[in-house]
């Protein structure tokens, strides 16, 4: 097996996929099972040949030792002269791909071949959000938004899309994140030219809802109630998500390799971090002595370097704490979760679990405002919960309303002092100003 040099130093081991493998979030040793399909690459005579093996074919294969079959008929063909493959040929006149053609080469060839490890996640969050545009029926019309073609697509199209979700009670972010989908699909197709207008006019109507700012923070013994109510795998999350302010994901993706107990040290790497830059965090006391309680397996010995911090008994990643998280919630407030068949909340439980209104991520607004709060200045800050611009940190956390308190923390204490020195019989003046007439200055304190 062929190993490279990173450019951090470490040395991994590179995989001879034969041409075939999957893009996929799926680890290596899983694609014999999992349902995503096959991609074939290969270069022959200086053209390279990339595509999935089902949309070739128009079905889905499954086996590997099959899709080694076909892959060995396909580099036979290319080596003969006999294959041609669709996506070499010039691109379909502009405008005559169908929304749900053109849908699926934007999932395949844009958010999942050339994104990271988070774009893949993004790619399945925007396959089923492509599945519901596909799936929509305008009114009045007698087929599905999906058979239309991209170049008929209108502004008004979109609109109505986005009418239909607010009438459904969809959330603001939902609704934006879909007009977000919409845009980068016009971006795409004018940029490969599958587009020859944009969706969106230079005017355009459509923007962004504004979201509610939420400042939902633990009030006196939340903290407390949510410890004694997690168990111990989500007790150690909490914290973590309490010390450092980092986001679900980024922990959850942490493995040991990027812990260094010694330096107290833990590094957030960019292919798992929203914006795709590393950052190195530092570890509290508090933080440490939870990670050195977890750094055991079953068996007593160092979990290995590739091993998740915050995973499971064997140190494999666990994908989400969401039910352990309703469950902990609910028993912290005295509230018995109770599930239905599906094992889904009963709507009992939803709606007082709404009640209570607390989510894991206001896990990382309180860190961060406990970090500004203690005095950290607002770009370190910053650096901790991984924001691109410090502008975001100020709206996140509403740095402004923090810094008016801490005013008039420092104001009543100035004022207090005054009132304890008055009371006394003498009055030391804390603040005076000079007469214009260049008389002594005059205490404030009457």
């Amino acid at each position: 097996m062929k190993r490279r040099t990173l450019t951090d130093g470490r040395t991994v081991a590179v995989h001879d996929n034969d041409g075939l493998r999957k893009i996929c979030g799926c680890p290596r040793r899983q694609w014999a099972k999992c349902a995503h399909p096959w991609h074939f690459s290969f270069k022959w005579n200086g053209t390279h040949y990339r595509f999935s093996l089902d949309r070739e074919f128009g079905r889905h294969i499954a086996d590997k030792t099959k899709a080694r079959t076909e892959a060995d008929k396909l580099r036979t063909a290319i080596r003969e002269g006999t294959f041609r493959k669709a996506a070499q040929a010039p691109n379909p006149s502009p405008d005559a791909l169908t929304v749900r053609e053109f849908g699926r080469l934007f999932l395949e060839r844009c958010l999942i071949t050339h994104g990271k490890r988070a774009g893949e996640k993004r790619g399945g969050r925007e396959a089923c959000y492509m599945g519901q545009i596909i799936a929509f029926v305008p009114q009045g019309s007698t087929g599905t938004f999906g058979d239309k073609p991209i170049g008929a697509v209108t502004e008004d199209d979109l609109e109505a899309f986005l009418t239909q979700l607010r009438a459904k009670g969809r959330a603001a972010s939902t609704r934006n994140q879909y007009l977000q989908l919409f845009k980068s699909l016009s971006k795409w197709g004018r940029k490969k030219g599958y587009l020859s207008r944009s969706w969106f006019s230079e005017d355009s109507d459509l923007k962004r809802d504004k979201l509610a700012r939420r400042s939902r923070r633990l009030q006196g013994d939340d903290e407390a109630r949510l410890l004694q109510a997690a168990g111990p795998r989500l007790q150690r999350l909490i914290i973590a998500a309490l010390e450092t302010g980092c986001r679900q994901g980024e922990l959850l993706s942490l493995q040991w390799r990027d812990v260094n107990l010694e330096r107290r040290e833990l590094r957030i790497r960019a292919e798992k971090a929203k914006d795709n830059e590393d950052r190195v965090l530092p570890i509290s006391t508090r933080l440490a002595a939870v990670l050195e309680m977890g750094r055991l397996d079953p068996a007593g010995q160092e979990f290995g370097p590739d091993a998740y911090v915050f995973g499971d008994e064997v140190g494999r990643r666990l994908l989400s704490p969401r039910k352990a998280w309703q469950t902990c919630v609910l028993r912290a407030y005295g509230i018995e979760p109770t599930w239905d068949a599906q094992h889904k909340l009963t709507p009992d439980c939803r709606a007082r679990l709404r009640a209570i209104n607390l989510r894991f991520h206001d896990l990382r607004h309180e860190a961060g405002s406990r970090f500004l709060e203690g005095g950290w200045p607002l770009h370190q800050v910053k650096e901790m919960l991984g924001h691109a611009d410090i502008s975001t940190t100020d709206t996140y956390l509403n740095a402004t309303r923090v810094g008016l308190q801490e005013s008039m923390r420092q104001f009543e204490e100035t004022r207090n002092r005054c009132k304890t020195v008055a009371s006394g019989g003498f009055v030391e003046p804390p603040l005076s100003r000079n007469a214009v007439d260049g008389s002594p200055a005059k205490s404030l304190v009457n």
